[in-house]
């Protein structure tokens, strides 16, 4: 079958979950660049015409109300001089950016949502219409977790459409936790964003340390709140217990995993706007390394995450809850180990990569 996969950020670290669908599906076809996505595979537009790059920069700038009949045009060539068996749109507002030449060209959509497409209080607003069409127009609409799924079919989504699959992970490359011999190192990693409340970790950690004054934060990402988080530190003093490492690789984490005896993430639903995770990747790694969880009951995260068994989950803002956990935690390294060991048991049943790629397999195909 020939696969065509549509995504809007070619270079985005955090976007695991799509490397993962590109790498283990391999589509025949890749199509990438913003929520009409316009390049191939080799990086060449689909837009052939001369001058096609300043006349479509200049449209879509300059008359953006013809932007989408004129991308669609293109979008419909392409598909019909390719003609995939599928196209998978990542993320809903791609899925609208698509559909209409996927209808023109007779190519079945799939459309996966992520998390905030499906939770962001703006992004709904703007595509309500146009998700009322996607959710008619679509063969299936993929969420990652059961929250999720009830949200998708309160926007419009035909329940016999929505099909549950949370993501894989590669529980070949997350592995060798030892959280028993580990220093007592809480790991977070993860975009410095308002629906993971870093600041929130921070604070939690503060009164960690009032238990376990020899315990080391060590937060791995960038995002938006990333200055915000580092002022926090600074007002409470925890320079010598927190470190912030920017962005690292996936190998590079994984090593982090096996030096940590915890991982820790407070996701919530962020009251301005509704943002909310789907299900992170972030902690499906960690648990497949063999660390245990302490999170927060939010999203994907309470189905993969069983409490007391494979780690602990706290409300959303319960700052003193989360700190009791990790004071637990380091004060207990064999329940750590206990609970990590867990972890990736169930991570190798429930979430290993190859069957959550084979399900979504026998959804596209």
């Amino acid at each position: 079958m020939k696969l065509c996969i549509a995504y809007p950020n070619a270079n985005n670290y955090p976007e695991t979950f799509i490397y993962n669908h590109l790498k283990y599906l391999d589509p025949a076809l890749t199509l990438t660049g913003g929520w009409r996505p316009y390049q191939n595979k080799e990086g060449e537009s689909i837009i052939h015409m001369p001058l096609a790059e300043p006349v479509r920069v200049g449209i879509k700038r300059v008359i953006p109300a013809l932007y989408p009949a004129f991308y669609t045009r293109a979008l419909t060539a392409y598909l019909n001089e390719q003609k995939p068996d599928v196209l998978l749109a990542e993320y809903g507002p791609t899925g609208c950016g698509v559909m209409d030449a996927c209808r023109k060209a007779n190519v079945p959509l799939v459309v996966h949502f992520h998390g905030f497409d499906a939770s962001y209080r703006p992004t709904i607003e703007e595509n309500k219409d146009d998700y009322k069409k996607l959710f008619a127009q679509a063969k299936a609409i993929i969420a990652v977790s059961g929250d999720m799924a009830e949200q998708l079919i309160q926007l419009g989504a035909s329940a016999e459409k929505v099909k549950l699959n949370p993501y894989g992970v590669d529980v070949e490359k997350f592995y060798g936790a030892a959280p028993e011999k580990a220093d007592k190192i809480v790991l977070a990693v993860g975009r410095f964003a308002g629906k993971k409340a870093p600041h929130l970790t921070i604070q939690a950690f503060d009164k960690v340390l009032e238990t376990h004054p020899d315990a080391q934060l060590v937060m791995i990402g960038s995002g938006e709140l990333l200055e915000t988080c580092k002022k926090l530190v600074d007002k409470l003093q925890l320079r010598h217990a927190v470190q912030f490492l920017g962005v690292k690789t996936a190998d590079e984490i994984a090593e982090w995993h096996r030096k940590a005896r915890l991982f820790v993430q407070h996701s919530v639903v962020n009251p301005e706007n509704g943002d909310s995770e789907g299900t992170p990747n972030t902690v499906l790694e960690a648990s497949a390394a063999g660390l245990p969880i302490v999170s927060t009951r939010h999203a994907g995260i309470k189905e993969a995450v069983e409490h007391e068994k494979t780690g602990y989950l706290v409300e959303e803002g319960d700052v003193d809850g989360m700190a009791k956990y990790i004071i637990e935690l380091l004060g207990n390294p064999n329940r750590a180990a206990e609970m990590g060991q867990e972890a990736r048991r169930k991570m190798e049943r429930d979430y290993e990569m190859h069957q959550q790629i084979d399900k979504l397999k026998a959804i596209l195909f």
